[in-house]
């Protein structure tokens, strides 16, 4: 199956269907995204640049999986959104960064030049490493706790996310606390 044709909603509709190759080329195509959000945390609290990489990557992941096309926003406006918000979370859990404000954003106009600067020998590396954990979560969690897990990847808070999901409050939240566990194993 070819990738590099579909859309990014088309290749957001096949991630939920557990397609990964369909996750790394989404990867591929907003690396330039994560690398630019993660300058952002320059200077601030933050956590390596590589962990808010992965971090951004997740965000990606959680976009994917919980995008909706009919409620009007384009996927790149929804995963930046995802992938800032992951960031943020990440920083707040590293330290406190109020120093920085946190509503800057950068253009997909300007994203493309954080990928040129890094590399494309620690892009493949970081693409197959994701790829590999990628692989492993989708063997390991089932359909509802990637739901759950998506949800709580973009930064709705408990409730909103359980709504969306369309999963009660307690549902939501030992589906969550299946994830963490199993990720752990990973």
């Amino acid at each position: 199956m070819e990738f590099q044709d579909r859309s990014d909603a088309q290749l957001s509709a096949l991630v939920r269907q557990g397609h990964g190759e369909a996750f790394a080329e989404l990867s591929a195509r907003y690396l330039g995204l994560i690398r630019a959000k993660a300058k952002l945390f320059e200077g601030a609290a933050a956590p390596e640049k590589e962990d808010l990489w992965q971090e951004g990557l997740l965000g990606l992941y959680a976009a994917a999986i919980s995008y909706k096309p009919e409620k009007g926003a384009a996927f790149s406006t929804y995963a930046g959104t995802c992938v800032y918000n992951r960031m943020v979370s990440a920083v707040r859990r590293h330290g406190s960064s109020a120093n920085r404000p946190l509503n800057e954003s950068v253009p997909l106009e300007d994203a493309g030049e954080a990928a040129v600067e890094a590399g494309p020998e620690s892009f493949v590396e970081l693409r197959e490493e994701f790829r590999s954990f990628y692989e492993k979560m989708d063997v390991s969690l089932s359909s509802l706790e990637r739901r759950a897990l998506a949800f709580y990847l973009c930064g709705y808070g408990r409730k909103e996310a359980a709504q969306l999901a369309g999963m009660p409050l307690r549902t939501y939240d030992n589906a969550l606390h299946r994830v963490k566990a199993k990720l752990k194993q990973l």
